[in-house]
């Protein structure tokens, strides 16, 4: 399905890139046709890259390497790898790291198995060039190159049809803090692996189409792939399928079957299906309330380091909740962990229970101090709350110019109470 879907995407692309060549009638002119036939010789695709190097070298005044290692006596391949090589440094300054990479893994091919996708990144390597050749790029270092490795992989993705280097493809182009980073190429990649039934390849592709990252949002698709890869024990994906049946998401609402892929989940400890299953009991969803299961499985989440089950348990702690007694100590150790992960409401809380004495001991100070972190990752009523402690002034010395200050970000966030208390203190 997807192949198809790629297949007429590069037939579009190729017809686009025709329409660039034969206004300039280059070589590339009489040869880009080759891209669209359904089985694509490799010397082509080599040839193809070549060019490319060969067209960045003259623009450089860079003489052919082909004068000292004469065509005739190497292959296209050893021909593109050479320049490469000889001409790494040049190449560097010349070509964004994206386009290198390609540029490199074609030409390190020694057979093809996947035709469709390998012309895709060809058409990418041919549209950089002709669109944006001209542009600066900033030289790369060595020490931000892991390339040999993701040759590597690409070789084996390609020539051997392994999964499992396809899947780890699709997660190098996946990683936000990378280089790289192109949801469209790990898509593709993910796809094959998907399409070899691997999992990991299934749960993570089920993630993109249920968040729409490089392809349009399709619940139905992603429901399918997570119950694909939860049919082979993936504890991940158990988990999410367990959420669009707990919440009727590309499936009809089915606490039943929510709970079985929750338990499933949770067993092979996924912390955030032990949460579900906490709200499930505490809640009533789709089987009887019962307080100290609700209690057993925050508590397990919790210790599995979620940040919502921490918050969560803070307050059943420090309220003496689901049948458990009153301790304030355990309710500030959790919240504490919490905030720990910048959970904002874990913030927002620590900061009134200090600064209102909610232990016993009131202690300003700290209050101002959670409050402050509340307010600095957007919490608009930590700042309303910051306003009252300078205005009062109990426990520290009353500070106008900063109650002020807090009042006004507190309004600007449309809280109309401190809209209210900062035009009396302009009054003053």
């Amino acid at each position: 399905m997807y192949g198809q879907f790629l297949a007429e995407r590069n037939k579009e692309r190729i017809e686009s890139l025709l329409m660039l060549t034969q206004t300039q009638g280059t070589w590339f002119a009489q040869n880009i046709k080759l891209l669209t036939f359904e089985e694509v010789p490799l010397t082509a695709l080599h040839k193809m890259v070549y060019q490319v190097v060969l067209g960045l070298l003259k623009k450089n005044q860079q003489r052919h390497l082909q004068i000292v290692h004469p065509e005739q006596t190497q292959s296209i391949q050893e021909n593109v790898l050479t320049l490469l090589a000889e001409y790494d440094d040049l190449l560097r300054e010349a070509i964004p790291l994206p386009i290198y990479i390609l540029i490199w893994q074609i030409s390190s091919l020694e057979k093809l198995a996947n035709c469709i996708e390998v012309v895709d990144d060809v058409i990418d390597v041919l549209e950089w060039y002709f669109i944006n050749q001209d542009e600066q790029f900033e030289a790369f270092d060595e020490e931000d190159l892991d390339y040999e490795v993701i040759i590597d992989l690409y070789k084996e993705a390609i020539e051997e049809q392994d999964a499992e280097a396809q899947f780890q493809l699709g997660e190098y182009y996946s990683a936000s803090d990378n280089t790289c980073f192109q949801p469209k190429k790990s898509l593709k990649w993910l796809e094959l692996a998907a399409s070899q039934d691997y999992a990991d390849a299934q749960y993570a592709l089920g993630n993109f189409y249920f968040e729409g990252i490089g392809v349009q949002e399709n619940y139905c698709r992603a429901f399918s792939l997570y119950e694909a890869a939860a049919n082979q024990g993936h504890p991940d994906a158990a988990n999410n399928l367990a959420d669009m049946y707990f919440n009727g998401e590309g499936v009809s609402e089915n606490m039943i079957l929510a709970k079985k892929w929750f338990d499933f989940a949770a067993k092979k400890g996924v912390a955030e299906a032990m949460f579900t299953l906490g709200i499930i009991f505490e809640q009533g969803l789709g089987v009887d309330i019962d307080e100290e299961h609700a209690y057993f499985y925050y508590k397990k989440s919790a210790e599995a380091g979620y940040v919502e089950a921490q918050y969560r348990l803070g307050g059943i702690c420090f309220e003496g909740r689901l049948g458990q007694p009153r301790d304030v100590n355990r309710g500030l150790y959790w919240y504490e962990r919490a905030a720990e992960q910048y959970h904002v409401d874990a913030f927002y809380d620590l900061g009134f229970i200090w600064s209102q004495g909610l232990t016993g001991i009131r202690n300003i100070e700290k209050g101002i101090h959670w409050f402050k972190q509340a307010a600095l990752q957007g919490d608009s009523e930590a700042k309303l709350q910051l306003g009252h402690l300078y205005n009062n002034g109990e426990g520290i010395p009353r500070n106008v110019k900063e109650a002020i200050k807090w009042y006004r970000l507190a309004a600007e966030a449309g809280i109309e109470e401190a809209a209210v208390f900062l035009n009396e203190l302009k009054g003053l």
